[in-house]
C-alpha cells in the first residue's frame, strides 16, 4: 500500500535511522506511482476523518 515517500503521516510512515532507509524501500517513484501514494493517502484521510466526526458526535450525545 505505502511505499516511503516520507511523507510523514499515514499507515506505513517511513522509518530512517543514520540517513539510510532501514526497510531496503526504494527512493524515486515515477509520478504514475506518487499519484497513486497521494490517493491512497487521500482514501485513508477521509476515513480517519469520517472517524473523528462519529466519535465526536458520539461524545456530543454523551454530554
Amino acid at each position: 500500500m505505502w511505499k516511503n515517500e516520507n511523507m510523514g503521516h499515514g499507515p506505513r510512515h517511513g522509518h530512517r535511522e543514520h540517513g539510510h532507509d532501514c526497510h531496503g524501500r526504494r527512493h524515486f517513484y515515477t509520478k504514475q506511482e506518487r499519484i497513486e501514494m497521494l490517493e491512497e493517502y487521500k482514501t485513508w484521510l477521509d476515513k480517519e476523518k469520517q472517524g473523528v466526526e462519529e466519535r465526536i458526535e458520539e461524545i456530543k450525545k454523551s454530554l
